[in-house]
């Protein structure tokens, strides 16, 4: 089914919210669900060896070339998390794991995994999961086809996403909504065909409360801008957005008026720090097989080939942190949020230390590492920068939790 014709409005059923239910999605048996997992480990290490190895190019590319894009679409890796009565794969959240992984490991290109990554998931736990019949019939088979991207946009310039200081709104006219604002660190913005946008619908008691409004790329008054560039990650593309006075009908409300920051932004941020895990892993994998394949083994003293070998194990220890946070989210999401955002900080933090001692073996003796393997360490690294501040915040506020009890 081809999705609703651009800046139409998607009439549907009465609208009720209704909470993330993973149980819902999953597939019929523990076994099955093995089964599809490793299937769609192997049809993506096929996939990212047969399109992807290789093209250290694509690391120039601003933007996903559409050849790509179809590929995915035509390989059946372009839903995988998604049901099959959408055309989905029929996949959960530890599928999407080791998938990630898998394009990462094989691949090589981490703004690959950025790209695909972030499709699967506004598909998942926003469309799906919060989506009117309607919604999801104008928009999940196409989703799951590869055929249109969606772009959720929360972060604004200066405020990144920080409730108390966002200021996108977006006031009732009649049957519609008129959305002003600006969006930054748009993932996949440039190639969107839909935006879930967060704005504020109401203020009570002096707290805002925001609503997720689905906006379609061409509606008039939707300016795009350059932003903040973003000089790694590619072919991942960003961008930003301000709306002027962008109206879109009530019926493109996604989900509940009035709470969608808690019940779409955070769980998402916890599902993406989850899944990044994952794709770090499938990084490190790739940069340590390229470091090894440059490598003379006589470049390595008894120190370094010993470094070189606790290196080689310690990607499968970040492998298993990424696929227990995924595991835990598919058994209960919200009463597990916790719980992943411990493992998924554990994980960010061996994955620095680990990309520092792969950058120290890559200074050691006379060698010199190819264009290629320094441009895939820079990208690791400065991937792991982002939203730096933030960590740092949450860090210090559980040092401050360790310290009074």
């Amino acid at each position: 089914m081809t999705p609703a014709p651009r800046g139409t409005a998607i009439k549907g059923s009465k609208r009720r919210s209704r909470p993330y239910m993973v149980a819902a999605m999953k597939p019929e048996n523990s076994c099955g669900a093995a089964a599809l997992r490793a299937e769609f480990k192997t049809r993506m290490e096929e996939f990212a060896r047969r399109e992807i190895h290789g093209h250290d190019e694509l690391r120039d590319c601003k933007t996903m070339p559409p050849k790509l894009w179809r590929a995915i679409g035509d390989a059946g890796l372009a839903g995988i998390a998604l049901p099959r009565e959408y055309g989905g794969g029929g996949g959960d959240l530890r599928a999407l794991a080791v998938a990630a992984e898998a394009l990462t490991a094989q691949g090589g290109v981490k703004g690959i995994a950025t790209s695909w990554l972030g499709r699967q998931l506004v598909a998942r736990l926003q469309i799906l999961a919060h989506g009117t019949p309607a919604q999801r019939q104008a928009y999940l088979p196409a989703l799951a086809a590869g055929d249109i991207t969606p772009c959720l946009a929360i972060s604004e310039p200066g405020a990144g996403a920080h409730p108390k200081h966002l200021t996108t709104h977006a006031r009732r006219d009649g049957g519609d909504f008129v959305i002003s604002g600006e969006k930054a660190y748009l993932t996949n913005g440039p190639i969107a065909d839909i935006f879930l946008v967060l704005a504020i619908t109401d203020v009570a008691a002096g707290r805002k409360r925001y609503s997720i409004l689905i906006v379609p790329h061409d509606a008039p008054g939707m300016e795009f801008t350059d932003g903040v560039e973003i000089d790694f990650l590619r072919p991942a593309p960003h961008c930003g957005l301000r709306l002027h006075d962008v109206r879109v009908p009530a019926a493109n409300l996604l989900g509940g008026n009035g709470d969608a920051f808690e019940r779409i932004s955070l769980p998402m941020r916890t599902a993406e720090d989850a899944l990044f895990a994952a794709t770090i892993a499938g990084s490190m994998r790739h940069l340590l097989a390229r470091l090894a394949g440059e490598l003379d083994g006589g470049a390595l003293d008894d120190e370094g080939l010993s470094e070189l070998g606790r290196l080689a194990v310690a990607p499968d220890g970040l492998s298993a942190l990424a696929f227990r946070a995924a595991e835990l989210l598919d058994m209960d999401a919200a009463g597990n949020a916790g719980q992943v955002a411990a493992i998924s900080a554990s994980a960010r933090d061996w994955a620095r230390t680990m990309n520092d001692r792969i950058g120290a073996l890559m200074t050691c003796g006379n060698f010199v590492p190819s264009d290629g393997l320094a441009a895939e360490y820079r990208n690791i690294d400065k991937t792991l920068g982002i939203a730096k501040s933030a960590h740092v915040i949450m860090a210090q506020r559980r040092a401050g939790t360790l310290l009074a009890s």
